[in-house]
């Protein structure tokens, strides 16, 4: 019983002291008046904070709320409800705060931070576990200045497993390093040289540069189908700079490489095809997809297709990258 009444007491001093020290008094000479130690004090405050933290953790905190363009209070669980909306999207459920962010100023016309929607993000249990990475040194191949589309393309390969026929089929892309979008793909049971010429001439069709390129450099891997002559005719005969990249060295196609890591991630895991004609339509919805409503952070998190059509965008105008 003494042990108890004592505990209550020291609670009740804890008490007193915190609402004199919230006034402004002195630390030490309201610890020294009621005959509290330091140690007692300190060890109080930090199990209260711990015990905060717990109940912000358990999401039993009180909702604030942000402002719209309209200048209207939207409450946090509200907000919370729009975040669930972009993460049911296809696209949006890979999304990272940041991108959500994005999508709440944009889509639902909210002004919020990127920090709260951490904050918020956070107490839903949604936020991304990252995994650490091991940083390499990265040598540059050679160094351009990309300020415009159709400056510098990459193309690479990426192998693809038909579980019903037993089939390895090849995905040959090409993405612009400027707009990230995915100019054209090839998708075939073969990687050969005639795989990378449709691709490439799809591509100058797509982007409506057949016959005048203007310095347009195409860099690719080491692989048979791009060292092959007649790929190499094809690109003297457009008048195309084809780059190969160092062999071993596939951080010089990093934007190709992080797109198929994204395909892989994002498309490809936890599905088994049956027939190539399915893993053709699944391939061909999610390319569409990419261009037209993934966001991506170094284009202004912007969709691919919208940020090449903002051909007049100060922001546009002034991005320089350096690859």
């Amino acid at each position: 019983m003494e042990r108890f009444v004592k505990k209550k007491e020291i609670t009740d001093y804890y008490e007193y002291a915190q609402e004199w020290i919230s006034c402004g008094a002195p630390v030490k000479s309201i610890l020294r008046i009621l005959g509290l130690k330091k140690s007692t004090y300190y060890r109080k405050k930090k199990c209260q904070c711990q015990e905060k933290q717990t109940k912000f953790n358990n999401h039993s905190y009180i909702p604030g709320y942000s402002y719209n363009n309209k200048n209207q209070k939207v409450n946090d669980v509200v907000i919370q409800k729009y975040i669930s909306e972009i993460r049911a999207d296809e696209f949006g459920r890979h999304y990272g705060y940041k991108k959500i962010t994005s999508v709440l100023n944009r889509k639902y016309s909210l002004i919020i931070n990127k920090k709260k929607v951490y904050r918020l993000m956070n107490a839903m249990g949604v936020l991304k576990e990252r995994t650490e990475r091991v940083r390499k040194y990265k040598r540059i191949c050679k160094n351009h200045k990309v300020s415009n589309s159709n400056q510098l393309w990459e193309m690479d390969t990426k192998y693809i497993f038909i579980a019903g026929t037993r089939e390895v089929a090849y995905l040959t892309s090409i993405i612009d390093v400027f707009d990230r979008s995915v100019i054209a793909y090839d998708f075939s049971l073969s990687a050969d040289t005639s795989a990378a010429k449709r691709v490439t001439i799809m591509a100058l069709y797509n982007r409506k540069i057949k016959g005048c390129v203007n310095g347009l450099t195409l860099r690719t891997d080491n692989g048979s189908q791009f060292i092959a002559h007649k790929f190499e005719e094809l690109c003297i005969k457009e008048k195309i700079i084809h780059e190969r990249i160092p062999v071993r060295s596939p951080n010089y196609n990093a934007h190709i490489e992080s797109y198929h890591r994204y395909l892989q991630d994002e498309c490809l895991t936890g599905k088994m095809f049956l027939t190539f004609e399915e893993a053709d339509d699944v391939i061909e919805r999610y390319v569409n997809g990419y261009n037209t409503r993934r966001v991506h952070s170094a284009i202004d998190y912007r969709t691919p297709e919208e940020f090449y059509n903002l051909k007049n965008c100060n922001f546009k105008n002034k991005l320089v990258i350096s690859v």
